[in-house]
């Protein structure tokens, strides 16, 4: 039995609301959420990865496009883990081709991290059908909808980050994980 099935579209969380509309919306966004991690879990489990190494090779495919660098400490600050795992993280994606090792021309004895043609290759191969009939869906929306979605998203997203901690990186104070959703999705 579903979490649709045991409490409709009432929503577990909002069962004495009068109004629907809004809850009606919560829960396709939770099944949407739901879909979207069993979709990147099969992805990652037909290109053999596991969730923190595919985080890693779109972070370097992301930093490729855009011309950044990534030494293993800026790869082991993105996914929030200590050296030795970001050291054993790199050794798995080099063994399987995703990620090359290459000598950081600004410190001789350290060592750039790129993302891989196949790599790159792979990720595209899994994923452009997915994000093709993403698009075509929110292709179809008017102007008009995709603001008021847009405007939705951004209040939604601020109020899960309301009770983080505020960064002024950017100059808005913002929850500092939720600053960090304001970013491009990558792939």
């Amino acid at each position: 039995m579903t979490e649709d099935d045991t409490h409709g579209a009432s929503g577990y969380w909002y069962p004495d609301r009068q109004e629907k509309a809004g809850v009606e919306l919560l829960t396709l966004m939770r099944r949407y959420r739901a879909a979207e991690v069993a979709m990147r879990e099969r992805k990652r489990r037909s290109m053999r990865m596991n969730a923190t190494d595919m985080e890693a090779v779109r972070f370097l495919l992301r930093a490729g496009e855009q011309g950044q660098p990534v030494r293993p400490g800026d790869l082991a600050a993105h996914l929030g883990i200590t050296s030795a795992s970001t050291t054993a993280v790199v050794k798995r994606l080099v063994a399987t081709g995703h990620v090359e090792r290459r000598a950081d021309p600004s410190d001789g004895r350290g060592a750039l991290l790129v993302a891989t043609g196949h790599s790159d290759d792979e990720v595209r191969t899994e994923l452009t059908d997915v994000h093709a009939r993403m698009i075509a869906a929110a292709d179809r929306l008017s102007p008009q909808t995709v603001a008021e979605m847009g405007a939705f998203f951004a209040e939604v997203i601020d109020a899960m980050g309301a009770d983080a901690p505020l960064v002024e990186a950017d100059g808005v104070g913002r929850p500092a994980l939720m600053s960090k959703m304001r970013t491009p999705p990558i792939r």
